[in-house]
C-alpha cells in the first residue's frame, strides 16, 4: 500500500543511521588498533526486504507445542476411521472412481485427478479392488474384506497435517507461539473439517497441499536469492502448488494470491544492490519456474498418468467424442471392429452430433411419429416424421447415404467414396424416408427450420431433402468423409442452412429426445459437426420392415483402419468435456448453499443416517469459530480503513511501530486476500455449490484469527493487568471452542445416537436439517 511507503522510508533511514554509527565506531576501534596485513574475505550479510521481515521464526522451542497439537489433530482424524463400514456422502462417486482406477476404467469428473490417483494407490496397496461392488446410494455397506481404513487414510493424514501447517504458517508470518496454537486450534476444533477429512473425499488433501505451499512460499521469499535453502523451498513450492491445482480447481483462487506474493518479492529485489544482474536474472528465471513451470509441468503430468493408465472402456466414454471412444479398448473399438473407414454412396451409418444434447452424447434419430398438427403455442408444424437426437444406441438411429440424383442404395463395386462438397440424400434406414427442412419452424427453437423426414400428405408441399456435405477439420488435403476422424456439416441445399441439435428437449409428444434443427446462424457451431459412429457397406436392402429391423440389430462391425488419438488430442478434448461438465452443474441441490452461507455457517450437509435410527453424521462448523472469524475479518478491514484514513491527514503519525505496520500488511495482503478471493468471487458463479467450496477461504480466515490475536497481544505487551485479562478471556473462548466441538462429537463422528430432544437442541441453524426420526 502506497500510503506506508513513506513509513518505510523512515524506518529504512533510522536503520541506516544505526549502520553508519556502528561503521563509525568501527572505523575509531581501526585506528587505534595495530596494522596487520591480512585480507578476509567478507560474505555481505542476508537482506530481507522490509516487508518481509519477522521478528518470529519456528525454532526448537516450537518443537512442543507442535508435536501435542500434531497428536491431538491426528487423534480426531483417525480415531474409529473404518467407522462407519458403509459408503458415507461422495464416498458413493469416489470409491467407484478408486475402483476404476485399479482396473483400469476410463472415468473424469469435474476436477483433476491427482487426489485420487493416491487414494487408488493406497487403496491398491491394501489389496482393495478385486471386490465386485456397485454402490447405488449413501449408506449402501462395504465388503467385508473392503480395507475401508485404507481408502480413507489419504484424507485423514492430510486433514491431521492442516495443524502443524496453520502452526507453522502463522509463525512465519512472525507472530508468537501463542497466536499459533491459537490459529492452530482453529484447524484442530472445526467440526467441519474433521468431518470433511474423514472420509474418500479429496477436499482435504487440496486443502493440505494449499497450506504446503502457502508455508514453502513464505520460506522461499525470506532466503537470500540463491542463497541456502532458496532452491528446496522454491521447488517445494512449486510442486505443491502443482499437486493442489491438479487436486481441486479452486485451490486456483489461492495460488493466484501466492503468485502475487512471489512477483512483489521479485520486485522488491531489484532494490538490493547486495545482488548483482547475472544473480537478479537467474532468480527471476527461479521464480516463474516456481510459479508457472513447476505446477503447470505437474498438472499436465498427472493427466497424462491418467490417460496413459486407463486404456479401458467404462461408463464414462460415452461423454467422449466418437474418435476418443475408439482408441479405448472394449468400447467402441469393440462395436466397430472391422468396419469400413471411407464413407461410400451406399453406406450405412449412425450420426452422432459433436456437441450433443444438453452436455450428453446423441445420435441422428426418426420414428413412425409426426409432429403434432399444432404447437401448445398455436404455431403449425409440417405434421411429417420426428427427427431428433437420441441419447441412446437404437436401431432408428441408422441412416442410408444414397446418390441425390439416382436410387442405388447399395455400395458400387469398387466403391464412390463420399467427398467434401458432395450432395446427397440420407435415408432413414427403418422408415425408408428421406432427411427433409423446410421453411416451417421448429418446434422449439422457432427462430430455426424444422427438420423431419419427409412425408407426402397430398397438399403439394414437395422434398426439400438434398444436403451438401461439408468435411471440417481433415490432416492434410484429404477430401474423402472418414468413419469417426471426420466431422462434418450437413448444409441444407434450399436454404443454405446447417443440420444442428439445439441442446434443447422436445416436449411430451417427442419423448423429451432432443431437438434437431436446421439454421444457418448454426454453421459455426459445435452443434452443427456430425460424425460416424458405426458404418457398414449396403449390400442388398431387405424390402420388409422386420427383416430390416432384424439386419440392423444383428450388424456389428469394427475398423479396418482404427482411429489414432494422440495422448495431447485426448487431454485437450478431456479438458474441455471437464469445463462443459463444471458448467452443467447449475441446478438447485438441497444441500447446496452460497458465499452468504459460508459466513456464519449457516449451511450443513447430511453426509449419512443409520436406517431406523437418529445415528448420523452432519457437517456443520464450530459456529464459536466461524462467529469469532466473521468478527475479526470485520474489524481487521475496519482498523486498515481507520489508519489509512488517519495516515491521509495526518503522515507523519503512526499508531504501531514501522516494522509492526509492515508485518500487517503484509499478512493482509496474503491472509485477508487469501480469504476474500476464495469467498467473494462465488457471488458471481453461475453453478451450484456446497460447503466444500469455501474450505480455502476457511482456512485462511482461521490463520487470520490467529494474526489478529498476536497483533492485539503484541500491542498489550508491557500493559501487565491488560494482558492477563486479555490471556483470561482468551482462555475462556478456547475453552467454549472445545466444549463446542465435544457436544457435536456424536454428529461428526456418528459413533452413537443421540434422542430427539437432544437432536434439536443441537440444531442452532433452522438450515441446519438433521435426520430426525421420531422414536
Amino acid at each position: 500500500m502506497d500510503f506506508a511507503l513513506h513509513k518505510e522510508e523512515a524506518g529504512e533511514l533510522k536503520h541506516r543511521k544505526a549502520h553508519s554509527s556502528i561503521e563509525q565506531s568501527t572505523l575509531d576501534a581501526a585506528d587505534k588498533a595495530p596494522l596487520v596485513d591480512v585480507t578476509v574475505p567478507v560474505e555481505p550479510p542476508e537482506v530481507v526486504p522490509a516487508w518481509t521481515a519477522a521478528n518470529h521464526v519456528t525454532t526448537k522451542k516450537d518443537r512442543v507445542p507442535l508435536l501435542i497439537l500434531t497428536i491431538l489433530s491426528g487423534f480426531t482424524r483417525l480415531w474409529r476411521l473404518g467407522y462407519p463400514p458403509v459408503v458415507v456422502f461422495d464416498e458413493l462417486f469416489y470409491t467407484r472412481f478408486v475402483h476404476m482406477y485399479i482396473n483400469r476404467l476410463f472415468h473424469f469428473d469435474s476436477n483433476p485427478p491427482f487426489a485420487k490417483q493416491l487414494i487408488a494407490l493406497t487403496g491398491y496397496l491394501a489389496g482393495y479392488g478385486k471386490q465386485n461392488e456397485t454402490f447405488e446410494k449413501i449408506g449402501d455397506r462395504y465388503a467385508d474384506d473392503t480395507p475401508i481404513w485404507a481408502l480413507r487414510l489419504v484424507p485423514a493424514l492430510s486433514g491431521t497435517l492442516l495443524i502443524p501447517l496453520a502452526y507453522c504458517i502463522t509463525r512465519e508470518l512472525g507472530y508468537s507461539r501463542l497466536a499459533a496454537s491459537l490459529a492452530a486450534s482453529c484447524f484442530l476444533f472445526d467440526s467441519a473439517l474433521v468431518t470433511g477429512s474423514r472420509f474418500v473425499l479429496t477436499d482435504s488433501v487440496n486443502l493440505c497441499l494449499l497450506l504446503g505451499a502457502v508455508f514453502a512460499v513464505l520460506k522461499f521469499i525470506k532466503k537470500r536469492p540463491l542463497g541456502p535453502g532458496s532452491l528446496q523451498w522454491g521447488l517445494l513450492a512449486g510442486t505443491c502448488m502443482g499437486l493442489a491445482i491438479s487436486t481441486k480447481y479452486t485451490a486456483f483462487n489461492s495460488l493466484l494470491v501466492l503468485a502475487w506474493i512471489v512477483t512483489r518479492h521479485l520486485w522488491k529485489t531489484i532494490d538490493d544492490v547486495t545482488i548483482s544482474a547475472g544473480r537478479l536474472v537467474k532468480y527471476w528465471a527461479l521464480c516463474c519456474l516456481v510459479v508457472f513451470l513447476i505446477p503447470t509441468g505437474i498438472y499436465l503430468s498427472c493427466f497424462y498418468a491418467h490417460l496413459a493408465w486407463l486404456t479401458k472402456a467404462g461408463p464414462y466414454d460415452s461423454m467422449m467424442s466418437t474418435r476418443f471412444q475408439s482408441s479405448l479398448e472394449g468400447g467402441l473399438e469393440t462395436i466397430t471392429q472391422g468396419q469400413p473407414f471411407n464413407i461410400a454412396y451406399g453406406s450405412q451409418i449412425t450420426l452422432r452430433n459433436v456437441a450433443g444434447s444438453g452436455g450428453n452424447p446423441c445420435w441422428l434419430h426418426s420414428h413412425e411419429h409426426n409432429y403434432p398438427i399444432k404447437y401448445d403455442d398455436g404455431r403449425g408444424s409440417s405434421h411429417q416424421q420426428h427427427v431428433t437426437c437420441y441419447g441412446w444406441k437404437d436401431i432408428n438411429n441408422w441412416w442410408i447415404v444414397k446418390y441425390a440424383d439416382r436410387p442405388t442404395l447399395n455400395v458400387e463395386q469398387p466403391p464412390v467414396y463420399v467427398k467434401d462438397g458432395d450432395i446427397v440424400q440420407l435415408l432413414h434406414g427403418m422408415t425408408f424416408k428421406n432427411l427433409n427442412s423446410h421453411d416451417v419452424a421448429a418446434p422449439v427453437t422457432a427462430e430455426c427450420q424444422e427438420v423431419s423426414c419427409f412425408v407426402d400428405h397430398n397438399i403439394s408441399a414437395t422434398a426439400q431433402d438434398l444436403w451438401e456435405v461439408k468435411v471440417v477439420g481433415q490432416e492434410g488435403d484429404d477430401p474423402v468423409w472418414h468413419t469417426i476422424q471426420s466431422q462434418v456439416h450437413f448444409i441444407h441445399v434450399a436454404t443454405k442452412a446447417a443440420l444442428s441439435a439445439t441442446g434443447k428437449s422436445l416436449p411430451d409428444w417427442g419423448f423429451h429426445q432432443g431437438e434437431t434443427v436446421s439454421c444457418e446462424a448454426h454453421k459455426e457451431f459445435t452443434s452443427s459437426l456430425w460424425t460416424v459412429e458405426e458404418h457398414r457397406y449396403t449390400k442388398a436392402i431387405p424390402k420388409l420392415k422386420d427383416e430390416r429391423e432384424y439386419d440392423l440389430r444383428i450388424s456389428e462391425f469394427t475398423p479396418d483402419k482404427p482411429a489414432v488419438y494422440t495422448l495431447s488430442q485426448k487431454f485437450l478434448e478431456l479438458q474441455g468435456t471437464m469445463l462443459g461438465l463444471t458448467k452443467d452443474t447449475v441446478e438447485e441441490h438441497f444441500y447446496g448453499s452460497g458465499p452468504q452461507d459460508w459466513i456464519l455457517s449457516d449451511n450443513g450437509v447430511a453426509y449419512w443416517a443409520e436406517k431406523g435410527s437418529n445415528k448420523q453424521i452432519f457437517q456443520a462448523g464450530n459456529v464459536l469459530i466461524w462467529q469469532t472469524g466473521a468478527a475479526v475479518i470485520m474489524l481487521t478491514v475496519l482498523i486498515l480503513l481507520v489508519i489509512w484514513l488517519v495516515d491521509l491527514r495526518y503522515p507523519e503519525m503512526l499508531p504501531v511501530p514501522v516494522d509492526q505496520w509492515n508485518r500487517i500488511l503484509y499478512t493482509t495482503e496474503l491472509v485477508l486476500s487469501g480469504w476474500v478471493i476464495n469467498w467473494l468471487p462465488y457471488f458471481f458463479t453461475d453453478r451450484t455449490l456446497f460447503f466444500h467450496h469455501y474450505y480455502p477461504g476457511l482456512a485462511f480466515k482461521f490463520i487470520l484469527i490467529g494474526c489478529f490475536v498476536g497483533e492485539v497481544l503484541d500491542r498489550l505487551r508491557g500493559k501487565v493487568i491488560v494482558t492477563n485479562v486479555a490471556t483470561a478471556v482468551l482462555g475462556v473462548w478456547l475453552l467454549s471452542v472445545i466444549y463446542n466441538f465435544y457436544i457435536f462429537i456424536p454428529l461428526t463422528y456418528g459413533f452413537y445416537e443421540l434422542s430427539v430432544p437432544e437432536l434439536k437442541n443441537l440444531e442452532w441453524r433452522e438450515t441446519w436439517n438433521f435426520i430426525i426420526r421420531s422414536q
